[in-house]
């Protein structure tokens, strides 16, 4: 019911996951079995989970697997730079340097 207008920024807080009490009885009890809950967002799987995740998930493999094949020796050359982000964990800058 909330109408969001084009250029909003929308954020999925993951932390949030279950605890809506006008769906659920009692929101901060933690029930595994809770049903039936549609609640479930992008990557814990269920209804919304991306289809291409495994997709990616492979290409990533693949990728760092050939690169470490043609280059085993590599280093770091300088620290790795976080994302500045609430709720991701990675990172946005991670600067090598491979040897042959």
């Amino acid at each position: 019911g909330q109408k969001i207008t084009e250029g909003e920024k929308v954020v999925t807080f993951y932390a949030s996951a279950n605890y809506d009490e006008e769906i659920f009885t009692d929101p901060l009890t933690l029930d595994i079995r809770r049903t039936p809950n549609d609640h479930v967002t992008f990557g814990g799987g269920g209804p919304h989970f991306c289809l291409g995740a495994g997709l990616a998930r492979a290409q990533i493999t693949a990728m760092l697997r050939e690169l470490l094949r043609r280059f085993p020796a590599a280093e770091f050359t300088a620290p790795p730079r976080r994302m500045r982000s609430d709720f991701i964990n990675g990172i946005k800058h991670m600067p090598v340097r491979f040897h042959l």
